[in-house]
């Protein structure tokens, strides 16, 4: 199918052809991204129509066989501005594509990956193992499958197509004679992670430890209408515009709407294979976006006011109650207040005493079957440590 006109095409083509010289070269400083130009005859592009991009830093000794794969988030966008937030996280999909986060054509360079990602034997358990940043500019959570271009806006909506096109490209360059596999993402690119997680596993032969891994994405549809206003109406606004009906179970679809379906409360209920999860009790993106910037602040400036605390242990109650129950599932819920945490502290306490066990200890015992973790903080009031 073609996506582009000819002329337009090669012009592009051209363009792309730069960009991965420049990128293909690495420094000390960088990690090597790779632009995908075949994706763009499998219609799987950026919303500007640009091809799509990872970073891959090759696994080297005991982990060469071994691969992390982790989806970039950075939010949503939309047709409106209507529920855009002060940090772009939810934006005009208009303004995004002139953006790293809508189009490769302005996709700096990953310095230094850091966290589940860092190549440092003291930061990181993983740092010998085939680390991929999957680079985020579909803005719907690598989901959205729509055949044509907005016929207005001219933007492609095509999360799934990267997601696989990516993955595909992984396996030829040595993934398919993986050992061990782990599918992460963070915020948005940790739904798309839940969401993709049972088809990703299911192209590995069953001998393949694959298992995947959820940051910062239990997003909570409260039960006050007025303060589920938020995540109910960007998340109509999601599904409507990137269709991500093919990428959700079929299991969910059949029983209730892709918008339901799009929410992890129900998503998660539908994922067969082994999910890990990795939430705030009180997230931070959703306490100001459920509730109010001055909640988000207070908790942030420790001077939270005892009447927010019921709240405040609702909020928490609710999120818990998304768990999945299943024995192949694992999570920790701390009541740190953040957002994500996989990239920024995982060799940090999980909780807010500072002798419990590390975020990085926790999800490797669970992942070599080491133990059933299933970790929820026993305080029942958010913390804010500088980290």
């Amino acid at each position: 199918m073609a996506i582009l006109t000819r002329s337009n095409q090669w012009i592009c083509l051209l363009v792309f052809s730069l960009v991965i010289l420049v990128h293909s070269i690495r420094t000390d400083a960088s990690v090597p991204t790779f632009i995908l130009k075949s994706a763009v005859d499998e219609g799987a592009v950026c919303l500007d129509g640009s091809p799509p991009a990872y970073n891959w830093d090759a696994g080297k000794g005991e982990g060469a066989r071994n691969w992390l794969l982790h989806l970039q988030g950075g939010g949503w966008c939309l047709n409106s501005t209507l529920y855009q937030t002060f940090d772009y996280s939810v934006q005009n999909c208009a303004t995004r594509v002139f953006a790293y986060l809508g189009s490769s054509l302005h996709m700096p360079a990953a310095e230094n990956l850091t966290g589940i990602l860092s190549s440092d034997p003291k930061n990181n358990a993983f740092y010998n193992w085939n680390r991929v940043f999957i680079r985020y500019c579909d803005g719907g959570s690598f989901a959205g499958d729509v055949e044509q271009p907005d016929p207005v806006t001219k933007h492609y909506y095509r999360g799934a197509r990267i997601f696989n096109a990516v993955v595909k490209d992984l396996l030829a360059k040595g993934m398919k004679d993986a050992k061990n596999v782990l599918l992460s993402g963070g915020s948005a690119g940790g739904l798309g992670s839940i969401i993709h997680c049972d088809r990703f596993r299911a192209l590995f032969s069953k001998n393949v430890r694959v298992k995947c891994h959820a940051d910062g994405s239990l997003f909570l549809r409260v039960k006050n209408p007025e303060q589920a206003k938020f995540f109910v109406n960007v998340f109509h606004s999601v599904v409507d515009l990137h269709k991500p009906d093919k990428a959700l179970p079929a299991e969910c679809t059949s029983k209730m709407s892709p918008f339901e379906c799009f929410f992890p409360k129900s998503l998660v209920q539908y994922v067969k294979s082994p999910m890990y999860f990795l939430n705030s009790a009180f997230d931070s993106f959703q306490i100001r976006n459920t509730f109010s910037e001055d909640l988000h602040d207070a908790i942030k400036n420790h001077t939270l006011s005892p009447s927010d605390v019921p709240m405040l242990k609702d909020f928490r109650q609710q999120l818990l109650s998304v768990l999945p129950p299943s024995s192949d599932k694992g999570f920790v819920i701390t009541s740190l207040f953040g957002h994500t945490f996989s990239l920024t502290g995982l060799k940090k306490p999980m909780f807010v005493d500072k002798k419990s066990e590390t975020f990085e200890s926790a999800l490797m015992d669970w992942f070599f079957d080491q133990r059933s973790v299933k970790k929820i903080d026993p305080t029942e009031v958010p913390v804010y440590v500088q980290r």
